[in-house]
């Protein structure tokens, strides 16, 4: 990509964050209904964790929406979740891909973001979303984008890092709000 476009892109997701600073009220785990998932399609072992983690919250009653950044030379493994690529994001920065935009646009009571690397099109969307509660891997660019993050160690698998931060989300709903 192009830096004048990674640049524009960085700083319409600067002004969209900005804009996006609505009170938010988040509910306990255990009363969410509604859950966002993103993530980057990278390789088979990411995609068969986040499909494990939507089956676990479907099992636990919970409406899940999915989206992915689709990388070029990579893979749509089953096409069962929503996509879009570079060539949704216009020359100025702006989002152009209609499903990225209707999933920013839902009320997810819970939003997790599940790249451990940068991922400046995912970030966009989180700082479009209508969001209570964005949860994702602590990256210290993230501080304005993720109400709750999670100090990720190098030493675990994408699906122990899932777990963990799976974990910590479970024990609001323990502890009410």
């Amino acid at each position: 990509m192009a830096v004048i476009h990674r640049n524009l892109l960085q700083k319409q997701t600067k002004r969209l964050l900005s804009e996006n600073q609505n009170s938010k009220t988040t509910v306990n785990y255990t009363n969410a209904k509604s859950i966002g998932v993103l993530f980057t399609q990278s390789n088979r072992n990411k995609y068969q964790a986040i499909k494990s983690l939507v089956t676990q919250f479907e099992k636990e009653g919970k409406q899940v929406t999915v989206l992915c950044y689709l990388e070029k030379g990579v893979e749509n493994y089953d096409f069962r979740y929503d996509y879009f690529t570079s060539n949704d994001v216009g020359l100025w920065g702006k989002m152009q891909s209609p499903i990225a935009l209707k999933f920013a646009q839902q009320s997810f009571d819970y939003l997790y973001y599940l790249d451990l690397k940068e991922n400046i099109y995912l970030e966009n969307v989180l700082a479009m979303s209508k969001a209570s509660c964005r949860i994702g891997f602590y990256k210290r660019k993230n501080d304005d984008l993720l109400d709750l993050m999670l100090n990720f160690n190098a030493e675990y698998s994408i699906e122990e890092a899932i777990d963990q931060i799976l974990f910590y989300t479970r024990k609001l709903g323990s502890h009410g709000n």
